[in-house]
């Protein structure tokens, strides 16, 4: 069930699902090291150990927290492991932890249901091992941007809410979110994924708002004024959710 907001910003001329990060090579921990708190593996695969970055509040382990897992954009096929690094940071000053997940791409030789495997393998680690990690299994959120919104949406049950940015999702991924609270970003402008998409996926949701950008390619959150209004719209919702 849709409930629609619309945000006026500036024009922003950032196209593509991430801008930032690989076209091609494999890029993750140590190869990469993006200035979370600590990074840990979650899962070791034929092709490569994947990391979880974590950002905490400063006093974190003085109580648990809830979480959100980031996925990165890139169409399954490259790795943008940066993509929400700021986001995560940001989280974390918040008091929320914030955590950036490797999976593997179609660069390396797997498939987009490989993704979605590590995505929820990553869910149940961070839910498995709650207690050492200083969360709350109970508030536990998925979020991801194109490729990574639909990850985060079709690896989401056991979560506890979403966020997505300009997801590769439509009426029929809504199944997969179930009565999971969600909030999704878009811009009328998208050119890779219609708006349209992102209004039929609220529309089938149970419980999906829907903030319009009128302004802003794919990938438009990336840049002001859209990073500053999509990461406190995040925070305002998360909070609302009890984060």
């Amino acid at each position: 069930m849709r409930f629609l907001r619309w945000v006026l910003g500036a024009s922003i001329l950032l196209s593509g699902c991430g801008a930032l990060g690989s076209s091609g090579d494999i890029i993750g921990y140590p190869n990469i090291d993006i200035g979370a708190d600590s990074v840990e593996v979650f899962k070791s695969t034929d092709e490569r150990d994947l990391h979880l970055h974590i950002f905490r509040p400063d006093d974190s382990l003085q109580g648990d927290r809830g979480a959100v897992l980031f996925f990165h954009g890139g169409g399954f096929a490259t790795t943008r492991v940066e993509q929400f690094e700021r986001q995560a940071q940001l989280l974390a000053d918040a008091g929320i932890v914030g955590i950036v997940v490797e999976f593997r791409v179609t660069a390396e030789g797997t498939t987009r249901s490989d993704a979605i495997e590590d995505g929820a393998d990553a869910l149940d680690f961070v839910v498995t091992h709650a207690a050492s990690l200083a969360i709350d299994p109970q508030r536990v959120a998925m979020a991801g941007a194109s490729a990574g919104g639909a990850l985060a949406t079709e690896a989401s049950p056991g979560t506890s809410a979403l966020v997505l940015f300009n997801p590769a999702v439509n009426a029929s991924s809504a199944g997969f979110a179930g009565d999971v609270p969600s909030i999704t970003f878009h811009s009328r402008e998208d050119t890779v994924i219609p708006f349209s998409s992102a209004e039929g996926f609220c529309d089938a949701a149970a419980d999906c708002e829907l903030i319009a950008f009128d302004e802003g390619d794919h990938g438009f959150f990336n840049n002001e004024p859209a990073f500053t209004e999509t990461t406190n719209a995040m925070i305002e919702f998360l909070r609302s959710q009890g984060w």
